[in-house]
């Protein structure tokens, strides 16, 4: 059974409860005012019958009580029509006459006796199942004080209440049933977001992980739906981490492959050339160079994988004052010879950086920034100060970048002009390299570039207090 069916008909259930109580009680106090006026009736009718009674035991010759009380049991009623309906007992208990039903049980009409000077008035039912108000009292005559017990019919007060709770049960089940209508309605409207959200759910479990309910409202399904929106959001962006990384992977594992396999092949070609036939001087010379070409470019490789492993694996190294003067003046005697040489800046400033990884960082931009610029171009690295950073830059005027490859060039082996990169000994490691420093160091690199005008690199390191200077001065 769906949840808006049972909670109609929980719904349908309490109300039929609560209208059925209400019923039962207003019949109820509906027929006791009823019986309460049927019983002052029959007490003034008891009231009139005994005045009868007396006049009609007036002594009158010869005329037994048993006669009298009779003729009185037997004389048509003063406001109605046929015998009256009563019962005369002497002052010694025994019945005089009677006109009761013969249905009704004499044990009956004795529970209406009183036992006192009032009057005391019983139900009692018939054997044929009617209804009767029994009104018993006393009643003093010239010759003695009789006991005058009234009958007083209540088949049409049972009656009347019998229509009345008819009529109630059937106006109840027509209300239950447009109330039914109703509250089906109602709880059709109250769980249709509660349907959009378990829709919404199967729909995000089949991989629409964009789907979102967007539920408006201030009560508890709008608070929810607001969960689950943000449940779902989150969802997505951990998928969409997840295919990114997946994807990553792939090309990954794919340039490294092309990596390997385009020099082994070339080496095995030579390899074979020169161990299957006598070739003469210049093409063994041909063919070892190239064999230590790519070997070399391999150990490069390596090596550039190995770092990049290592520092994937390791936790942000400690912090600590380094003088950029310093890191300059090393970076100078470590980088090789050739054009174009960069335009270091003099900044004695110091920030808060582990030396070896930042000098690893800037010697890495500025071989890439080599490799994209002719021998008369220009590299210049810049350093701007604020009170609290500095902002180092590496910029070119080189080839620069196409702004669809700026967002993928910290990737592994990822290499904008693959022929003019391997000529170069490239291997697309060294700015996958240089983002994970920075990152390391807190910051990220921010790369601009247009195309034919030249790169530029900036990353920001906070500003220190220069430490151990003398020992920096001699590194």
């Amino acid at each position: 059974m769906r949840f808006g069916h049972k909670l109609t008909l929980a719904l349908v259930c309490v109300l039929a409860l609560v209208l059925s109580l209400t019923t039962v009680w207003t019949q109820e106090r509906q027929f006791d005012r009823a019986l309460g006026d049927a019983r002052a009736a029959a007490q003034d009718a008891w009231q009139r019958e005994a005045g009868d009674l007396q006049q009609a035991m007036l002594p009158d010759g010869g005329t037994t009580p048993e006669s009298l009380a009779w003729r009185y049991v037997t004389a048509p009623a003063l406001l109605g029509s046929g015998a009256r309906r009563v019962a005369v007992y002497g002052g010694d208990g025994g019945l005089l006459a009677s006109n009761l039903p013969v249905t009704m049980d004499t044990a009956e009409a004795e529970r209406a006796r009183p036992e006192g000077g009032e009057l005391r008035t019983v139900t009692a039912a018939a054997m044929d199942g009617a209804r009767y108000l029994l009104c018993g009292g006393l009643v003093v005559t010239p010759g003695d004080t009789l006991t005058l017990v009234y009958a007083h019919p209540l088949d049409e007060l049972f009656a009347a209440r019998g229509v009345r709770l008819r009529d109630a049960l059937l106006a109840q089940s027509a209300a239950l049933a447009v109330a039914a209508a109703l509250a089906l309605a109602l709880c059709r409207r109250l769980v249709r977001p509660l349907e959009e959200l378990e829709a919404a759910s199967r729909q995000i479990a089949a991989g629409a992980y964009d789907r979102r309910t967007a539920l408006r409202g201030g009560d508890e399904v709008a608070s929810l739906s607001r969960s689950f929106d943000g449940m779902a959001a989150a969802v997505q962006e951990k998928v969409t981490a997840l295919q990114q990384t997946v994807q990553q992977q792939e090309d990954f594992i794919a340039a490294f492959t092309h990596e390997l396999k385009t020099p082994m092949t070339s080496m095995l070609g030579y390899a074979d050339l020169l161990r299957a036939a006598e070739v003469d001087a210049d093409t063994r010379r041909k063919a070892a160079g190239f064999i230590y070409h790519e070997s070399k470019r391999l150990e490069a490789l390596s090596g550039r994988l190995m770092q990049l492993s290592r520092l994937n694996g390791c936790e942000p190294p400690p912090l600590e004052p380094v003088r950029l003067d310093v890191v300059f003046r090393q970076l100078a005697r470590a980088l090789p010879p050739g054009a174009p040489q960069p335009v270091l800046p003099a900044c004695r400033a110091a920030v808060l950086a582990q030396r070896e990884l930042l000098c690893d960082l800037l010697y890495n931009l500025i071989l890439n920034a080599r490799h994209a610029t002719p021998p008369e171009g220009h590299i210049t690295v810049e350093a701007q100060e604020t009170e609290t950073d500095v902002t180092l830059t590496v910029r070119d005027d080189g080839c620069g970048i196409p702004a669809a490859d700026l967002p993928r060039v910290t990737e592994p082996f990822y290499m904008v002009d693959k022929s003019r990169a391997r000529q170069q000994g490239g291997s697309g490691m060294g700015l996958a390299l240089c983002a994970r420093i920075a990152q390391l160091h807190g910051t990220r690199l921010d790369l601009k570039s247009r195309p034919g005008k030249g790169t530029t690199v900036a990353f920001t390191l906070p500003k220190a207090t220069p430490a151990k200077e003398a020992a920096d001065e001699t590194a």
